[in-house]
């Protein structure tokens, strides 16, 4: 299995950017998406240290109309058809529905949905005839199959990736091209403090215990590219969430009766 160029969004920070350093341990060349070039400039130096390969950045705002386009013709003309394609760039989403301003609800679902659909799109066109492997990475999240309070937004936009893995695994079962769709619970990515503790009950210990959850981005991170070659398909993180998921199957209203009793 031969695999050359890595396509990361959501590269300048996060789980995006550990990805980055975990591919370029494997040696392949790099195209970093990001918004904010400082960081992607300073995740690349990084990057370049650890790989034989070559690392390219592209500072976009994936928001913006056509940029999926745009970044995805850029790759082509310039670096070459990539192997691997990780759809990382996302907005956490959180909020009430009510308070949730309508533009911003639009643009949750534009960069976490539209964005990495179009780009998946693009990809499966590009392999689906390619006698070679290729990978293809959707990061989602655990809200998209449990209930999360207050992430009306984030779980819709998360959903639709895993409706896609599952909508298009029978097509894809005639190619070579290995879709493997991420869901982590709660990353230390910053946001706790910010979009999630505010809504918790004020119970120190409560939020102490469930700060404690979060995942480290680099561990994720090795996971998901060690899981990805080995052939993985839904991934969910951490492990004990797979035992969570299957009784949530049986049990659907299990994680909104939990909810309860920790949410405001």
């Amino acid at each position: 299995m031969m695999v050359r160029l890595a396509l990361i969004t959501g590269a300048s920070a996060g789980l995006g950017e550990q990805l980055a350093y975990e591919f370029a341990r494997r040696h392949l060349n790099l195209v970093l998406v990001g918004r904010q070039r400082t960081k992607l400039e300073r995740v690349a130096r990084q990057a370049a240290r650890l790989t034989r390969g070559k690392v390219a950045i592209l500072a976009v705002d994936l928001l913006e109309e056509g940029q999926a386009q745009f970044v995805w013709q850029r790759c082509v003309q310039h670096c070459g058809v990539p192997d691997v394609l990780v759809n990382s760039a996302a907005l956490s989403g959180f909020g009430t529905v009510a308070q949730q301003p309508q533009t911003a609800g639009q643009r949750i679902l534009r960069l976490n949905t539209l964005v990495p659909l179009t780009l998946s799109q693009y990809f499966i066109r590009m392999h689906q005839h390619d006698p070679a492997a290729s990978f293809l990475i959707n990061i989602a999240s655990a809200g998209a199959e449990l209930t999360l309070p207050y992430s009306a937004f984030h779980s819709a936009s998360k959903a639709a990736l895993l409706g896609f893995a599952r909508g298009s695994q029978f097509e894809l079962a005639r190619t070579r091209i290995h879709l493997v769709t991420v869901l982590p619970t709660l990353l230390n990515t910053g946001h706790f403090a910010q979009v999630i503790a505010p809504d918790l009950k004020p119970w120190p210990l409560l939020v102490k215990l469930v700060a404690k959850q979060q995942l480290a981005p680099k561990k994720v991170a090795r996971k998901i590219v060690r899981r990805t070659f080995h052939d993985a398909k839904i991934l969910r993180l951490p492990l004990p969430y797979q035992m969570v998921a299957n009784v949530n199957q049986i049990l659907p209203d299990l994680s909104y009766r939990l909810s309860r009793l920790i949410y405001q």
